[in-house]
């Protein structure tokens, strides 16, 4: 189904968004560029009403904590119709949207890191497979010290990139 990876991919960029606690202008800017990235699929239900939806919540121009988690009932919702989540291919998928909304305030924090290193943890099925065993290897050593310094920064954005051209 063609709008099984926009939505894995919205789905993970929210997460990644919202992992740290707030939402900086460039996150709200990758959510703007995802609508107008997939407003094509909008000819066909379910796509349709759940675009309308996501797309009333971004039009206000800015994104409060209430509206990101407003976007998780919206993703919830709509989630049985238009993905696999359990797939191999859906999880690669959400770490992509992961990473996007993580890269889209260009810095990296070590509460992002954690989220993403516990959500890694919790889908035990793939963290044995590539690419989710080298990234899981990389946050555990960014991790050691508890903060994430300038070149580990550098290191994650550069796996994060390839992460999102797979």
């Amino acid at each position: 189904m063609k709008t099984q990876k926009p939505f894995n991919h919205l789905k993970g960029i929210i997460h990644g968004i919202s992992s740290d606690g707030r939402i900086t202008r460039g996150e709200f800017t990758e959510m703007k560029l995802w609508c107008q990235a997939h407003e094509g699929l909008c000819e066909q239900s379910p796509f349709k009403e759940f675009y309308a939806e996501v797309k009333s919540i971004l039009s206000e121009g800015t994104m409060t904590a209430e509206e990101i988690h407003e976007l998780k009932t919206i993703l919830n919702k709509y989630e049985s119709e238009l993905s696999v989540s359990e797939s191999k291919q859906a999880k690669l998928e959400f770490l992509q949207g992961i990473c996007y909304g993580i890269l889209a305030d260009e810095e990296i924090n070590k509460y992002e890191i954690h989220v993403l290193k516990k959500w890694l943890e919790e889908n035990n099925t793939v963290i044995e497979e590539f690419p989710f065993n080298e990234l899981h290897t990389l946050l555990t050593d960014v991790m050691e010290d508890g903060n994430v310094n300038p070149e580990e920064e550098k290191a994650l954005k550069k796996y994060f990139l390839k992460v999102i051209k797979m």
